[in-house]
């Protein structure tokens, strides 16, 4: 039984590089949405610089490497989107910025640019600015402050406690279900309307832009997690659905774990990828020093692809050669 895997990045059908990109930038943008109804132009315009900087970074970084420009890209665009989505819509437009240059001129191009990456670009830079500026990554506005918020400039505004930010503490969120499900609560620009993710989840698996046992694995792994080691009062079904809904658990899952150039290759590889994601973002969530620490369990995965290829390679080589006897 001989079984090949291509270089990065790895797709199941004939598709352009250009096209995936754009099926994932596409619902990306859909989660600015509500945020746009609800918080005015900022989102947005926050959005479009961080993918601009990512761009121009990119750019920036070809010339100075004296390496080939190559302008149909859309990687860096996704990265940009994917940084600015994980942040406060009143945070400072120069942090997600500062977190997209790291994730292209550090995370990204020295290690050859697209598909060829061991990190996650954009969880490298939300990491790389949560280390270092983690009251502005997690001061969240009131989602019922109606005033509306400028444009480019700092944002002075009062800051409330998120849903994960509870969780953090022990104590069940304000916030319900219901408003966790449809973006009512405070939380990153993109990450809060649990509904539109979960309808952007569909349409990627339908373009089959992402694989299904990942966010499946990442999700079921977290789920079990919550149940077992509750961290609120209540019922260990409440544990479970504050723990999903809270934070950027279900974004992560869905537009981060994903990635085709730092997932394994292999079905059984990318389930045990996803398990190990959800594991290791409750173990972040209950010991770490933050509300939130997705993407360091994002980045740790990210190192243990190369052993779940060669694992489950090895398994499936050796099932088939026990089966052709």
């Amino acid at each position: 039984m001989t079984l090949k895997t291509g270089l990065a990045p790895h797709y199941r059908r004939s598709e352009s590089l250009r096209g995936m990109m754009f099926g994932v930038l596409l619902p990306l943008l859909m989660l600015l949405i509500l945020p746009l109804l609800r918080q005015g132009f900022r989102p947005v315009v926050m959005v479009a610089i961080t993918a601009g900087v990512c761009f121009l970074t990119e750019i920036l970084f070809s010339l100075f490497a004296r390496k080939e420009i190559n302008s149909t890209d859309l990687s860096s665009l996704v990265t940009g989107t994917i940084i600015a989505l994980l942040m406060p819509v009143n945070a400072p437009v120069w942090l997600p910025c500062v977190a997209g240059v790291f994730a292209i001129a550090v995370a990204k191009m020295p290690f050859g640019g697209t598909g060829h990456t061991p990190f996650n670009p954009a969880a490298a830079g939300v990491a790389f600015v949560t280390l270092s500026w983690p009251k502005l990554v997690f001061g969240y506005r009131n989602i019922l402050d109606i005033l509306p918020l400028p444009l480019l400039e700092d944002v002075a505004a009062d800051t409330v406690l998120s849903p994960a930010a509870a969780l953090k503490m022990g104590a069940i969120p304000a916030g319900n279900p219901i408003d966790m499900l449809f973006g009512q609560v405070a939380g990153p620009i993109g990450t809060t309307s649990i509904a539109v993710i979960a309808a952007c989840l569909l349409f990627l698996l339908f373009r089959r832009s992402a694989r299904w046992e990942i966010p499946t694995a990442f999700l079921a792994s977290a789920a079990l997690f919550a149940a077992i080691f509750p961290r609120i009062p209540g019922t260990r079904l409440e544990s479970v659905v504050y723990e999903l809904l809270a934070g950027s658990l279900v974004f992560a899952a869905v537009f981060m774990a994903t990635e085709p150039t730092t997932a394994p290759k292999t079905g059984l590889g990318r389930t045990l990828y996803g398990a190990l994601g959800g594991l290791i973002t409750m173990l972040f969530r209950h010991f770490g020093m933050f509300e939130e620490g997705v993407v360091f369990a994002i980045l740790l995965i990210n190192t243990l692809e190369p052993a779940l290829d060669r694992l489950t390679l090895k398994l499936i080589t050796s099932g088939g050669r026990q089966h052709a006897k």
